[in-house]
């Protein structure tokens, strides 16, 4: 192998030179660097396994490329990634023979590459300990400005987006994608792209100094097109179907009039079956109760009825949308996206006016965004921090409509002073920006996307939304509820009472400010504040002592996930905790009153007494004295208190008081508003019985309007294409068993496995077991290490191992996990997924029970198939798809395990067999090593 540098045509490798070339103006010659290596940084052991070097001067592109012989055999894992085999690498030269040519390379020049302190470590342990002193870019610092609405800091997430190209896991490949990508954000900012010229202004204001600023090209006075806010629809050919129940069959029946908007298109009797469910629903009002089995195609059955019916009634002069509400952000993107789109051209509606809203907790409010923003540029700011500032105003001025609810976890580790500026720039709370001030900045995305409401004819919101609806959002008595089956337990969290040492805090300084930061002024007057202040200073730092007692008082109790629910009489269990809940409640009192005490807004504008803004402040205050004093002394047994996330340092807890019984408040507060509501899901029944799913909500008990219950079966081949298997296992120790059944099936089928847990402490210890079991034979584990990691993100990564891979995840992998085709092929269960036992449990336990029925029937076992009814559905998402199920820890000596079929599809029933069985079960479907 030639060890030289190589002159390369620059239009030939995808770089233009002109978009550069004011960075290599201004730092001088560059060097984009990549290496591939044989473990990760902080093992001493690893190697350099390949380099990648594009040289980058006035003019004039160069690069070198050199594969490295390591001391000793790939990493199968490291194989797989890169392609590259022992065999590859043998006749390669040492790295003493290639490391002159590096430091030659390299020297004297400003290094470039993404994530750049992994070369910065390894050039420096491995060619030269003065590298350490060179000069790096970090082109995730570039990126988190220009493209804060991508999901991560991944480069092949940027490959994508902005090359339309697949990361290679090849050092040169993965240079020359840096320079591209560098290259390319060079032209859009030489054409005013809005994104280049928000992140040229981001730096400006809070990193003057930096030297992207080379590349972010002129401040250019560009007039903005405001965003509609409104999903695209496209153009359509077809005539408007009109809101009947026989126009929508025929067209939901016409295949090739489906084929021309919907790729695939495949009419299906039981998809229309469905779209008639929901006309007749709108047109006769009610509660339906729907279950779609996988592949119905529900989203389209609703949206065909919906649609025509949001048209008909806005030409008639009804101006009220029709509200979708969903459970997980992975079906809301799918209806944003694509569904409902494709559905109104399908339909001949391409004027129809859709879009999303959330709670406004994720959207930027102006006013405040402004106040946070100033901060960064105080010169009490370090310059480290001031990054985090110039990324939230990318945040706030990139993602679509100001959106910043949830930011990618990359981003929020890398600025930590991010979580905090994001939590302050938005008004989370009606208090804290009333829809008057909201008015006089006409430019808040908050403000505008809440205008928007009002001219939609579809809105597509979240269930938590849903039940909370605030008074100014335009009412609808039209809903349905995809993801139905989630809708209980958003309940339950809406209705209840809660209580976070933060949010009380917060409320703290809104009324008086933060002593000591001139940005933080409350809504107090100056004057006011400041005589207040020792006094607001001491009571403040009492309150947080206080909070963080309580929560280490507790926490030795904590479950796993953190969180300790109160028994009744909690005063004789806990009395510790309920003094210091009892003293909190008093000074929390003693503010509120001092607060009112120095308020002199006694009317509105119009001389009409109302509550001003420190009043409302203060009642929160009180709200939160009330919830700590229920907490501990509420012996009605009609609620039940839990402290959650009790981790270190303990004060960041939050307490929900939730009531036993839902049901009241879920329909007076919003179920007898409705005219109509379609509650849908793929798993909303058990053997028939919605109770499992939506037993605390008593819809079919109580609602006013008249009730239904709609099955609809998959069309998929489930008897033919899908397994299902419990095991004989011996011993109480199920972690071993569980981590031996997932090895085996892992090297049968070259991975394509996923193991789903009902103990997030189980998961973690079978992940260490495969790791040590597997990882050497080139197969990796994948598993959330922390409570921010994006399960779509793991996923991903599971389908772009091609079979190379094991996913493990606990509760939020039950659901929403769609990885249809080969990708995957065995679901395993490491228990049957019943509850865990709590005292909100018991005490729905005891309702039932005094009204004559069984508790274990109708409630335990009712909600464990439930579960495993979504386990199990992770499985089958295609009609091609085939694989197997397999419950390690079946229970097969209960009574009950003959009940586990009610929670499988028609036709496939669960086999008991032993783990050399297994094999024989793939066989049946001609999977695995099986093939030969």
């Amino acid at each position: 192998m030639s060890l030289s540098i190589v002159e390369r045509d620059p239009a030939e490798v995808g770089i233009d030179l002109s978009a550069v070339q004011e960075l290599v103006g201004q730092l001088g010659p560059l060097a984009v660097v990549d290496l591939e290596t044989t473990g990760l940084p902080d093992d001493p052991a690893s190697e350099i396994l390949e380099f990648g070097i594009v040289l980058l001067d006035p003019g004039r592109v160069a690069t070198f490329e050199s594969l490295v012989r390591p001391g000793a055999s790939l990493p199968l894992l490291i194989q797989r990634l890169t392609g590259l085999s022992d065999e590859d690498v043998a006749d390669a030269p040492l790295l003493r023979e290639v490391a002159k040519v590096v430091r030659e390379a390299l020297a004297g020049r400003t290094l470039i590459a993404h994530n750049a302190e992994f070369e910065r470590t390894f050039l420096t342990r491995c060619i030269d300990s003065r590298l350490d002193e060179a000069a790096y870019l970090d082109t995730q610092d570039l990126l988190a400005l220009t493209h804060p609405d991508a999901p991560d800091l991944r480069l092949e997430s940027f490959t994508r987006m902005l090359l339309g190209t697949e990361e290679q896991h090849r050092a040169l490949d993965d240079a020359l994608d840096t320079a591209r990508v560098l290259s390319r954000i060079g032209l859009g900012a030489r054409a005013g792209e809005s994104r280049y010229l928000t992140a040229r202004r981001a730096v400006l204001r809070y990193a003057p100094s930096s030297p992207w600023l080379a590349l972010l090209g002129k401040d250019l006075v560009v007039e903005d097109d405001e965003p509609s806010q409104f999903v695209e629809i496209g153009p359509s050919r077809e005539k408007p179907v009109p809101f009947d129940e026989e126009a929508i069959a025929a067209v939901l029946a016409d295949e090739e009039r489906g084929r021309r908007y919907l790729p695939g298109y495949r009419a299906r009797q039981e998809q229309t079956d469905l779209a008639r469910q929901f006309v007749r629903a709108f047109n006769d009002g009610g509660a339906l109760l729907i279950e779609g089995g996988t592949g119905v195609g529900k989203s389209l059955a609703y949206l065909a009825a919906a649609i025509p019916f949001a048209m008909e009634r806005a030409a008639g002069g009804v101006h009220e949308p029709v509200v979708i509400s969903t459970r997980t952000k992975l079906l809301q993107d799918q209806l944003l996206a694509k569904d409902i789109a494709a559905a109104a051209r399908f339909l001949g509606y391409p004027g129809l006016r859709a879009l999303s809203i959330k709670g406004r907790a994720n959207y930027v409010c102006e006013r405040r965004l402004e106040g946070v923003l100033a901060e960064g540029r105080e010169p009490s700011i370090f310059e480290a921090d001031r990054m985090a500032y110039a990324v939230m105003m990318g945040c706030a001025r990139t993602r679509p409509h100001g959106e910043v609810g949830k930011l990618p976890a990359a981003l929020l580790r890398r600025y930590p002073p991010l979580r905090d500026l994001r939590r302050r720039s938005v008004a989370a709370r009606a208090q804290q920006c009333s829809r008057e001030e909201c008015a006089k900045h006409g430019s808040c995305p908050f403000g505008r996307r809440r205008s928007a409401l009002a001219k939609a004819h579809l809105v597509v919101a979240n269930h938590d939304l849903l039940l909370r609806w605030p008074s100014d959002y335009p009412a609808f008595t039209h809903a349905i509820v995809d993801e139905g089956h989630e809708l209980s337990g958003v309940a339950d969290e809406v209705y209840a009472i809660s209580v976070r040492p933060e949010e009380v805090l917060e409320a703290i300084d809104e009324i008086f400010g933060r002593a000591g930061e001139k940005n933080r002024q409350g809504l107090l007057s100056k004057s006011k504040a400041r005589a207040a202040a020792k006094d607001v200073v001491a009571w403040r730092r009492s309150l947080a002592l206080d909070f963080g007692a309580l929560g280490r008082t507790l926490a030795h109790r904590a479950s796993e996930y953190g969180e300790v629910q109160l028994p009744q009489f909690p005063e004789k269990v806990f009395p510790e905790a309920a003094e210091l809940a009892e003293a909190a409640s008093r000074r929390l009192e003693q503010v509120a009153d001092y607060a009112v005490s120095l308020d002199d807004s006694d009317e509105d504008e119009e001389g009409n007494e109302t509550l001003s803004a420190i009043e409302k402040v203060a009642n929160e205050l009180r709200d939160a004295a009330r919830g700590l004093r229920i907490a501990f002394s509420d012996e009605s047994g009609d609620n039940v208190s839990a402290f959650e996330r009790l981790d270190p340092p303990y004060d960041r807890w939050q307490l929900a008081i939730r009531a036993v019984s839902p049901a009241s408040a879920f329909h007076e507060n919003f179920l007898q508003k409705l005219e109509s509501i379609s509650v849908v899901s793929a798993s909303l029944f058990v053997g028939g019985d919605p109770f499992a799913a939506l037993g605390e909500l008593e819809i079919e008990e109580r609602a006013l309007l008249p009730t239904g219950r709609i099955s609809v079966e998959s069309p998929f081949p489930y008897a033919e294409h899908m397994r299902v298997a419990a095991m004989q296992t011996a011993g109480d120790d199920v972690v071993p068993e569980t981590a031996a059944v997932l090895a085996e099936l892992a090297r049968a089928l070259g991975g394509r496995t996923l193991g789903l847990f009902t103990s997030l402490r189980r998961m973690n210890q079978v992940a260490e077991l495969l790791d040590q079991d597997l990882r050497g034979e080139g197969f990796e584990i994948l598993a959330p290490r922390r409570a921010s990691d994006d399960p779509a993100a793991l996923v991903e990564r599971f389908t772009r191992a091609r079979g190379g891979a094991v996913l493990l995840g606990a509760r939020t992998f039950w659901q929403g996990l769609d990885i249809p085709g080969e990708d995957l092929q065995a679901v395993v269960i490491e228990k049957l997924p019943f509850e865990v036992p709590t005292e909100l449990r018991k005490r729905r336990e005891g309702r039932i029970r005094d009204a004559g029925g069984s508790p274990f029937e109708r409630f335990a076992l009712g909600k464990m198939l439930l579960h495993l009814k979504q386990m199990t559905g992770r499985l089958i998402r295609s009609e091609e798809d085939r694989g197997v199920v397999v419950i390690v820890e079946g229970r097969t000596d209960k009574r009950y395990f003959g009940k586990l079929r009610q929670a499988l599809p028609e036709g496939v029933p669960v086999r008991v067999v032993r783990r050399g069985e297994l094999r024989g079960l793939l066989a049946e479907l001609g999977l695995g090593s099986s093939q030969g």
